[in-house]
């Protein structure tokens, strides 16, 4: 299937998997981070630190280069099109008579089960747990306008941004980095956690690399205030994800992807105005990181409209459909990520923790997503869905799903 079509409840879009398994390579770049090294508390005490002084001038280049064009921007991307899905599961269901609301309650907390496995057992930077918990807000959006959802979505995400773009001036202005609103306690407080979590993820035994990876899931938590629960802290952490689901909520119910002859002009002008605007203060984020939470959504922006409209020519068609394979099986791919990279960088794998800097990290990246891209391609074309997929539409639906592909039984029909 190389052509682009209008989706109906047993066709997919896809662009939008395209879109997706581009999601899913620019997630691992910079996860690669987190998974290789402490970057979750070397990032609270600022670029200079003991970690930093020891790379070389490409690390500090490949660091700049993910920061302007990767940073934030795919986790966005990635909440978009959870937006996008639910409202097209939704218009799916509406078609076969079925109730959404139920099944999609159920698929929520299917995720968020997996989101605990995942963060608990596998490797605490998961997502999943957040997803699930915005999405049983979504559902209150289900059956609003497209225009309300966009006027949400703006306000939600302007109240976010302000703060941040007030101290990103300061801190230019001041010529100080955001750490300066850490004192000096905090700053050792984290290098220190930094230097533990290095020795146990490098060193440890299989039960010290379960505990840091609980202490710091717990750090994760309770700095976004999810738990111990604080609804105004975490609800504002939210914001930049769950202002993107309302957005790509809208696109959905404005059949944006469906009908991209009829809206290419106005898909233009979401690009090029997401590039002029994102672009600047992306730069910005390299010396002052609290524009990338600004920056981010329109720089996204431009990716997404930009993959659409070269959809429209076969010859891209037929290069990008081996990443719409990674973008079908793109629950399967996140977890398949967490896991290689845990065994190549923990103790219990390879041990490499601590001891591949950015540069190596973004060949990796793309070596994993390469052999990711071969295998859903070739996984496809023998079954309907990812592995995790078929596990989680199967408790979704409380119906074993089909998984391998009957061609000749599709043949005859």
């Amino acid at each position: 299937m190389n052509k682009l079509h209008p989706i109906s409840e047993q066709e997919r879009l896809d662009v939008i998997d395209i879109i997706r398994g581009f999601a899913i390579f620019g997630i691992l770049l910079v996860n690669m981070a987190h998974f290789s090294y402490p970057d979750m508390y070397l990032s609270l005490v600022g670029k200079n630190n003991f970690f930093t002084e020891n790379w070389g001038a490409l690390d500090h280049l490949t660091r700049g280069f993910l920061d302007i064009f990767v940073q934030a921007k795919f986790i966005t991307m990635f909440s978009f099109l959870f937006g996008f899905g639910m409202v097209i599961m939704m218009e799916r269901a509406k078609a076969k008579g079925e109730k959404f609301v139920p099944i999609y309650l159920r698929r929520l907390f299917v995720l968020f089960g997996f989101g605990v496995i995942h963060a608990f057992f596998i490797w605490d930077g998961d997502i999943l747990m957040d997803y699930a918990l915005m999405g049983f807000l979504l559902l209150l959006f289900r059956n609003f306008k497209p225009i309300t959802l966009l006027i949400w979505a703006i306000v939600l995400f302007s109240l976010y941004s302000l703060p941040y773009l007030f101290i990103g001036i300061y801190s230019l202005s001041t010529n100080n980095g955001m750490e300066t609103f850490y004192d000096q306690e905090f700053i050792q407080e984290m290098e220190k956690e930094a230097k533990q979590a290095m020795e146990h993820y490098q060193n440890g035994t299989f039960l010290e690399v379960f505990k840091q990876r609980i202490h710091d899931r717990l750090y994760y938590m309770d700095s976004l205030g999810m738990w111990p629960l604080q609804p105004i802290l975490y609800g504002y952490s939210m914001i930049p994800y769950f202002s993107m689901f309302l957005l790509g909520a809208a696109f959905a119910k404005w059949r944006m992807f469906h009908e991209v002859k009829k809206n290419q002009q106005l898909l233009k002008r979401i690009c090029w105005t997401g590039l002029l605007v994102g672009l600047p203060l992306n730069i910005l984020a390299v010396f002052e990181q609290s524009f990338w939470f600004i920056g981010a959504p329109f720089l996204m922006l431009f990716y997404v409209m930009s993959i659409t409209l070269i959809m429209k020519q076969q010859k891209w068609q037929k290069k990008f459909m081996k990443v719409a394979a990674v973008g079908r099986t793109a629950f399967t791919n996140y977890i398949m990520q967490s896991i290689i990279c845990t065994s190549l960088f923990y103790s219990y794998g390879f041990g490499l923790y601590g001891k591949v800097y950015p540069f190596v990290g973004l060949f990796i990246s793309i070596v994993i997503f390469a052999v990711q891209v071969i295998i859903s391609h070739k996984w496809l074309k023998k079954y309907r869905l990812g592995p995790l997929e078929w596990v989680w539409r199967t408790l979704t639906y409380w119906n074993v799903q089909k998984l391998k592909i009957n061609r000749i039984a599709e043949m005859e029909k």
